[in-house]
């Protein structure tokens, strides 16, 4: 296989008419590009500079070689280019998963804030609740998964993933709007022991405990006389009358179902817990350090001191 050194040091030969002028172009000494020369003919097998006068003459082969040279030179410099261009975040591919209501919340404003950033950058997002993003995120199938988990900043675990805490989403009460406490700033939750309540099946195990676990705290078992499959649908029969809700924030969104009232908790609030979370082996890579800050600064839009 032909050295790609080589044939940049005859290239120049070739271009600049002599051994001392490449020497000076390539910080060589003369005697380093003949030997460069000499070890290029050995593996060619043909004479590349025959004498002529007091300098020297490229043989038909070495006017090959520098052509050839020129487009293998090129080339390299395009993959170090795109490399350099890759590390820096400016051209690539990012790959994103996210829980669904931090799909269409928290995350559609990371994205627009990085792409006017990073243009050349693909962004691929895709909804999957947390146990799969990771799933993913572990398979190399994505580079970061937008996730809710059981523990807050400081409690994650040494799992071998790199995780950043993004905010802590709080519940919100969510009652039809002829509901008696409807007219409230803050809701004890006490207050709602009689009431039916109304579950989210595709909710992670924690997000449907943090409301149990809610309930207890204020004394009582909340009685479930419906389940819904998804937040959007848990509004739609609150507002019916079918009974009260606990819904995280980020689930809400900016407009409420027009047939509900969402109040804070009087006192201790449940929340979910929103993380970032990818890999080591690219956790330092530009695309990915600043995706998890466009990340950081769309959150703080959503954190809130509860009321």
């Amino acid at each position: 296989m032909l050295d790609v050194r080589r044939l940049k040091v005859l290239k120049a030969v070739v271009e600049l008419g002599s051994v001392s002028a490449a020497a000076a172009a390539l910080n060589f000494t003369p005697s380093g590009v003949s030997q460069h020369v000499s070890a290029l003919e050995r593996e060619t097998g043909c004479l590349l500079l025959e004498p002529a006068g007091r300098g020297i003459r490229p043989t038909d082969a070495a006017l090959l070689l520098c052509e050839q040279a020129s487009r293998i030179l090129a080339a390299i410099q395009e993959a170090e280019d795109a490399l350099a261009a890759l590390r820096s975040g400016q051209i690539g591919r990012l790959r994103l998963a996210a829980f669904p209501t931090a799909g269409s919340s928290l995350v559609p404003g990371a994205l627009a804030a990085f792409q006017l950033l990073h243009p050349k950058v693909a962004l691929d997002l895709t909804v999957h609740e947390p146990e799969e993003a990771i799933a993913k995120l572990r398979s190399g199938a994505i580079d970061l998964a937008i996730t809710v988990e059981p523990y807050g900043p400081g409690g994650a675990p040494d799992d071998g993933l790199v995780r950043r805490h993004l905010l802590a989403d709080p519940f919100r009460v969510v009652l039809p709007r002829k509901h008696p406490l409807a007219g409230r700033r803050s809701v004890d939750l006490a207050m709602l022991a009689d009431d039916r309540w109304i579950r989210v099946s595709s909710s992670p195990d924690y997000c449907q405990q943090a409301v149990d676990d809610a309930c207890v705290r204020a004394g009582f078992q909340p009685a479930y006389a419906m389940e819904a499959d998804e937040y959007p649908t848990v509004e739609g029969f609150v507002a019916a009358g079918l009974g009260v809700a606990l819904v995280p924030e980020l689930a809400l969104g900016p407009s409420v179902h027009i047939g509900v009232v969402a109040r804070h908790v009087k006192g201790d609030q449940p929340v979910r817990q929103v993380w970032a979370a990818t890999r080591p082996a690219i956790a330092e890579q530009a695309p990915v350090q600043a995706m998890l800050e466009f990340l950081r600064q769309a959150a703080k839009h959503f954190a809130t001191d509860g009321g």
